[in-house]
């Protein structure tokens, strides 16, 4: 299975990301959505960003991660192509994810700014366990 795959969706983009690990499965998603907005090969990854943030469920919390890093992006000028994440929790007590996001300031020449990402919708949502692999898929409002 790829790290990434594109799903069609009829008025805004969708990505299923996969890995290993829980938390390798949300780092490939935030790399999905920053792929979807500029060049990641051309992000020097010089600053560290730190994200924490919470929820009730495993869906919730990728949502969470993701807004917060979109949240970041307008906040710091930065942009994003490497991410570490740490996820604790259970279902009955809520989770965390504590997390590092790399990047540098946006340089419009260099980074190409492509499709803008207003925020993560819950249509769609899903963070599920196939096989060996952690998957979990989202829509984002473009």
């Amino acid at each position: 299975m790829t790290p990434i795959e594109w799903l069609d969706h009829t008025a805004d983009m969708g990505f299923r990301a996969s890995g290993d690990t829980i938390e390798g499965a949300f780092c490939e998603a935030a790399r999905a959505l920053f792929s979807l907005m500029f060049a990641l090969e051309e992000i020097r990854p010089r600053t560290e960003h730190r994200i924490a943030v919470s929820a009730t469920s495993l869906s919730e919390l990728l949502v969470e991660w993701l807004s917060e890093l979109l949240v970041q992006k307008e906040l710091s000028g930065l942009v994003f192509n490497r991410f570490e994440v740490a996820i604790t929790g259970k279902e009955l007590s809520g989770f965390s994810a504590i997390g590092r996001a790399f990047g540098e300031t946006l340089d419009r020449d260099r980074h190409r700014p492509g499709t803008e990402v207003k925020g993560i919708s819950y249509l769609g949502l899903d963070v599920s366990q196939r096989d060996e692999m952690w998957v979990v898929q989202a829509v984002v409002d473009v």
